[in-house]
C-alpha cells in the first residue's frame, strides 16, 4: 500500500520500522549490518519533521544501534560485530547529513518559488495599473455618461414635481432611470477598483463571456478613438472554468487594445476586431495547432482583426520579455498574459490569418464541476 508523504501515518511508520529495526538488530542473532535499515528511518523523517526533528531522529537510530550492540555482544572483543556497527553508525550519520541538506536546498528552492511568485504578481499589478492609466480618458466618460445621465433625470424629475399638477408616473419614471445610471457608474468603478487592486488571486467557477463582455465593455470608448469596430460572438451556455476574474479580464483587456492599436498603427482602412468564444473539446484548436492538456476540454477565446498581420520574425517572438514592437512598449504585456493563463493550467498562441490579419487565442480548461457540455 502507498502512503503518501503528508499522510500522518509516515510518523507511526517511522517510529514502527525503527522499533523493528531495534528488536531483530538486539535479539536476534544475525550476523549481518541489520543498523543499515535505520537510513530509511531517517529518510522517513525528512518528509515529516523539520531540521531538528531530523537530527532528533539521526541521532535516536545512533544511540539505537549502540544499545543493541551493547545488547547482543556487551563488551566481548568481537572486530566483526564492531566492524558491522561502524558501518551502520557512518551510514545513518552521513544518510542524516545528506537529508540535512537535502530538505535545506527544498526549503530555499520553495522560498525563491514564492519570492518569484511575488515578483510575477507584481508585475502583472503595475502592467494592469499601467494599462488603466492607458484607458483613463475611456474610464472618465464611462462613468460621466451615468453621471451625466443621473443629472438630466433630476432636473427632468424636479420639472414634473414643480407642475401645478405633479406628473408621479414621469416623476416614478426619472426616478427609476436615476437608479439604473447610478448602478451603472458604480459598476464601471467597482470593475476599475477590481482591476487596480493587488491581492492574492481568487480561483473561483466563472463563466467566460460575461468576463468577455465587461471586459469590452471598459474599452468602448478607447475602440471609438481607434476607429476600430468590435463584434462579439459568444457561444452560450459555455461551461464554466476555474480562474481569477481580474487577471482574465487583463489577459483580454490587453489582447483587445493590442489588436486596435495594431490596426490603428499600421493605418489599416477596416478595423474589425472579433472576439469570439467557444468550446474545444478535443484541442485541436485552430490550425490543428495543439496547446496545453489537449486531451482535457476547454473554453477557448479568440481575438482576431483585419489588420496586416504578424511579422515572420515578430510571430516567434512575441511572447519573450521585454520584445515589442510598439515604440513606447515594454515588452511585457503579451509575457504577462501567458503566465497568467498558464497558472489557470491553459495556453495561448497567435498566428496570421488567411488573407490578412492576425489572431490571438487562449484556452483554459473546463471546471472539474462542469461535466456537460453543450451540444
Amino acid at each position: 500500500m502507498f502512503i503518501s508523504t503528508r499522510s500522518p501515518l509516515v510518523p507511526v511508520v517511522a517510529l514502527g520500522l525503527a522499533a523493528a529495526i531495534f528488536a531483530v538488530d538486539a535479539l536476534t542473532p544475525l550476523d549481518v549490518a541489520i543498523a543499515v535499515l535505520y537510513v530509511a528511518v531517517v529518510l522517513l523523517s525528512v518528509a515529516v519533521w523539520p531540521r531538528r526533528g531530523v537530527i532528533a531522529v539521526t541521532g535516536l537510530c545512533i544511540a539505537l544501534t549502540l544499545i543493541a550492540y551493547g545488547m547482543s555482544h556487551g563488551f566481548a572483543q568481537n572486530d566483526a560485530a564492531l566492524a558491522r556497527c561502524l558501518v551502520s553508525l557512518a551510514a545513518i550519520a552521513i544518510t542524516g547529513f545528506l537529508a540535512l541538506k537535502g530538505q535545506a536546498a527544498a526549503l530555499a528552492l520553495l522560498e525563491r518559488e514564492e519570492a518569484l511568485n511575488q515578483a510575477r504578481g507584481q508585475l502583472a499589478h503595475a502592467s494592469r495599473v499601467s494599462t488603466l492609466g492607458e484607458l483613463a480618458a475611456s474610464i472618465a466618460h464611462e462613468v460621466n455618461q451615468p453621471l451625466a445621465a443621473i443629472e438630466t433625470h433630476g432636473e427632468a424629475c424636479l420639472r414634473w414635481m414643480n407642475r401645478p399638477e405633479p406628473d408621479l408616473g414621469e416623476v416614478r419614471t426619472a426616478v427609476q432611470a436615476m437608479q439604473r445610471d447610478a448602478r451603472r457608474a458604480s459598476e464601471v468603478i467597482r470593475r476599475i477598483r477590481g482591476m487596480a487592486s493587488q491581492s492574492a488571486p481568487a480561483f473561483i467557477a466563472l463563466d467566460v463571456n460575461e468576463v468577455v463582455a465587461e471586459s469590452c465593455d471598459l474599452l468602448r470608448r478607447e475602440l471609438q478613438r481607434h476607429g476600430a469596430g468590435l463584434k462579439l460572438d459568444l457561444q452560450s451556455d459555455l461551461p464554466a472554468v476555474k480562474a481569477d476574474k481580474i487577471q482574465l479580464q487583463q489577459v483580454i483587456i490587453n489582447l483587445v487594445m493590442n489588436a486596435a492599436q495594431a490596426m490603428a498603427g499600421a493605418g489599416a482602412r477596416e478595423r474589425r476586431i472579433e472576439v469570439r468564444s467557444f468550446v474545444d473539446r478535443d484541442g485541436d484548436g485552430e490550425n490543428g495547432q495543439n496547446g496545453q492538456h489537449a486531451d482535457v476540454p476547454a473554453v477557448v477565446v479568440e481575438i482576431a482583426d483585419s489588420g496586416p498581420g504578424f511579422a515572420p520574425d515578430d510571430l516567434r517572438r512575441l511572447f519573450d520579455a521585454f520584445f515589442t514592437t510598439k515604440q513606447d512598449g515594454m515588452g511585457m504585456g503579451l509575457p504577462i498574459c501567458r503566465s497568467i493563463i498558464e497558472s489557470h493550467g491553459g495556453a495561448i498562441r497567435a498566428w496570421n490569418r488567411a488573407p490578412h490579419g492576425a489572431a490571438m487565442a487562449f484556452r483554459i480548461p473546463v471546471a472539474a464541476s462542469a461535466v456537460e457540455l453543450p451540444a
